[in-house]
């Protein structure tokens, strides 16, 4: 008989992950309780049918978190092999996920690719139905990044995080949440969602204003002697529509759009920042055995800055500027055979754009870096269960890139244009001993060339060591890193709904490329080639002792390792922003009283922020500790109202970090929720 894998469609996706009460779930049987992912395979399956490690973060675990700097990176980083280093409310997360560097494990929305420093700081949290986190390689049938500011080309050689949109609506519902706290911050959302026959939708507000406070170290190029206030606008919506009474046919529509104005904390120290993010799908269920999905995004990201020499007053020097506008798109055709096996055909294009300016007080932007990349790709990979239990997949990418190069440093390229083509490959396997053991292990590659903001910068060489010039100095000798990855573990079930996990990882990059802090004071970083390499164990227990109570702990070691033989002072040390340690420890009550509390104590034990031992300084996180609490007061059948209070940092860590930013200590915000049904 045959079973095809896709049958667990989206509809039944949804029915178990659904916005279920806290009763409902800890009431499902056994097999309801897997989780049903989609990541691995781009279509619904149970988790233990993926040879990867997946971990499943509901929208219910989303509310209920606290996260400080308001970045969705904060929330992951309770998971294992995942260190979050979020600058401020203001700057984007420079952590690193499986001790490698912060952009070897990509970020997507919906399946298709988005900027891993920019939009888990954009996108809205309401937004989204599950995040997925894959851990070890997914570089085959998921693509680079080519994002060429902050760190550049993003691949998913150490894994991928994908955040699921809410696609089908069971019934309607308004939620108007306003919040008050720490440093005059105002915080006002509004969001509806409902299904009127195929149609599913939803849409909303979000608004927070901010004094803010000082996040630079004492005497930081910062130099803040004012509130850095900032105001943060998000409006978006989205749709899903069932073309057939089957639902086996879909459309699926995703806009949003974030405003993010403020300041530095000094006169002529303004930044205006938007982002725009759509996505539209398409999903046919052929036959039984056959399943097409075809998805466009259109990502664009325009920042600009004020420049000014300080002094008893401040002037203004410039007006600096980045544009970047991206296009993804991806089509994939899915065949079910034999029993429960897939093969999975697709390809994928992408186009991005990117340019820096100045404008120094003349009126006009004087462009200084252009740059045209696109990039092509052709995929198979065959997920093969030969008997119960067994999980083989095996996988083989052809990445074509070419980069063209108009502009560099406000001069025309002539040696302009650059082209690569690499297979990449990925394997795994798993295998599910009995129903409470299961070992599993994967391995792949990953190829990235450099982007134009690590090898053209955004100053000049002329300006190293130079107070009031902070960016990236060039590097225009720059080579492409190519990368291996690997991964084993086991899942253990055991009685009274325990279970643990463990997993080794491996990871080596040839030619990777580094960010290096040169200075401090002016704020400057280069990009390097070097050998890096990360090993790394992860081990986690999770209990769900009862119906509304339930806790886990994890911890994660990591031995990083940068080579570099032409210059000892750079050779033999750990990669930048890569812990040796990391621990989370997290208590969740759900009350049928609607008493809800939950808490995430974590842990980082130091990481350097560059590789030059006699410049290179260390850092330790230490413990920080957020609590969230609510308690809904007033509930009826067309309505509930609760109060809440998200308390970050309560350990009141004001901890450094690199390019002397620092945690600001404890903060908390105090609001009501309204949900009317």
């Amino acid at each position: 008989m045959v079973e095809p894998i896709f049958l667990y469609t989206i509809n039944a996706q949804e029915e178990v992950l659904s916005d279920t009460t806290v009763d409902e779930l800890f009431n499902l049987s056994l097999d309801e309780f897997l989780d049903i992912v989609i990541t691995p395979s781009k279509l619904p399956q149970p988790e233990n049918y993926a040879t990867q490690k997946i971990d499943v973060i509901s929208a219910r675990e989303i509310e209920t978190s606290v996260s400080g700097n308001r970045n969705l990176c904060e929330i992951i980083g309770n998971l294992p092999g995942s260190s979050v280093t979020v600058l401020s409310r203001n700057d984007v997360n420079w952590g690193t996920y499986g001790g490698i560097g912060p952009k070897y494990s990509t970020f997507m929305l919906q399946g298709i690719p988005v900027d891993a420093f920019v939009d888990p700081m954009s996108l809205d949290n309401n937004i989204i139905k599950q995040i997925e986190v894959q851990r070890g390689p997914a570089s085959v049938i998921y693509p680079n990044y080519l994002s060429q500011d902050y760190a550049g080309t993003q691949s998913p050689l150490a894994g991928t995080v994908n955040l699921i949109l809410k696609s089908k609506i069971d019934k309607r519902k308004t939620m108007f949440k306003t919040a008050y706290g720490s440093y005059n911050t105002l915080n006002e959302q509004i969001y509806h969602e409902n299904r009127i026959n195929n149609l599913n939708y939803f849409f909303g507000l979000y608004h927070e204003t901010s004094e803010y406070t000082n996040y630079g170290t004492e005497g930081s190029w910062l130099q803040m002697n004012e509130s850095p206030e900032y105001k943060k606008t998000k409006i978006y919506g989205g749709l899903t529509y069932f073309l057939d009474k089957d639902e086996k046919q879909k459309i699926m529509l995703f806009y949003q759009k974030t405003k993010h104005i403020g300041s530095a904390g000094r006169l002529y120290r303004g930044f205006d920042h938007e982002y725009g993010t759509f996505n539209a799908g398409y999903d046919l269920q052929l036959n039984n055995n056959l399943h097409l999905q075809s998805h466009i995004g259109i990502r664009s990201y325009d920042r600009s800055w004020q420049e000014s020499q300080f002094g008893v007053i401040d002037t203004l020097r410039s007006t600096e500027g980045v544009n970047q506008f991206i296009i993804p798109v991806d089509l994939s055709l899915t065949w079910s055979h034999g029993k429960n096996n897939l093969l999975i055909l697709g390809g994928d294009y992408q186009t991005a754009l990117y340019e820096t300016w100045s404008d120094p007080l003349l009126g006009y932007k004087l462009y200084s870096n252009k740059s045209t990349t696109s990039q092509n790709g052709i995929y198979i990979k065959e997920d093969w269960r030969p008997v119960k239990g067994l999980s083989f997949s095996a996988g083989m990418r052809l990445n074509s890139i070419i980069t063209h190069v108009s502009m560099v440093n406000s001069g025309f390229s002539y040696d302009n244009s650059s082209s690569w083509k690499k297979i990449l490959w990925s394997t795994g396997a798993r295998y599910n001993i009995n129903d409470w053991v299961s070992v599993f292990a994967n391995s792949g590659t990953s190829f990235a060339p450099p982007s134009l903001k690590s090898s053209s910068g955004t100053i000049s060489m002329a300006y190293l060591g130079i107070p009031g010039y902070n960016g990236q100095l060039p590097n225009p000798n720059l080579k492409p890193e190519k990368g291996f990855s690997a991964d084993a573990g086991a899942d253990f079930m055991l009685p009274t709904n325990i279970r643990i996990s463990t997993r080794l990882f491996y990871t080596v990059l040839n030619d990777a490329i580094i960010d290096n802090i040169v200075s401090r004071n002016p704020s400057q970083t280069q990009s390097i080639n070097t050998e890096s390499s990360s090993t790394g164990c992860e081990i986690e227990l999770t209990h769900r002792v009862n119906k509304t109570f339930s806790w886990y702990i994890n911890g994660t070691y990591i031995d990083s390792n940068v080579e570099n033989h032409l210059n000892p002072d750079q050779n033999d040390v750990q990669i930048p922003f890569s812990p040796n340690s990391i621990a989370n420890l997290g208590i969740n009550y759900y009350s049928k009283s609607g008493f809800t509390a939950t808490s995430a104590f974590n842990y980082n034990g130091g990481f350097y922020d560059g590789i030059t031992k006699t410049d290179y300084t260390w850092f330790t996180p230490g413990f920080v500790l957020n609590v969230y609490l609510s308690q809904v007061f007033s509930r009826k059948d067309s309505y509930t109202a609760e109060v809440f209070a998200q308390l970050y940092n309560l350990t009141n860590n004001d901890y450094e970090m690199p390019w002397q930013f620092k945690n600001p200590g404890f903060s908390g915000m105090y609001g009501i929720r309204l949900t009317i049904n």
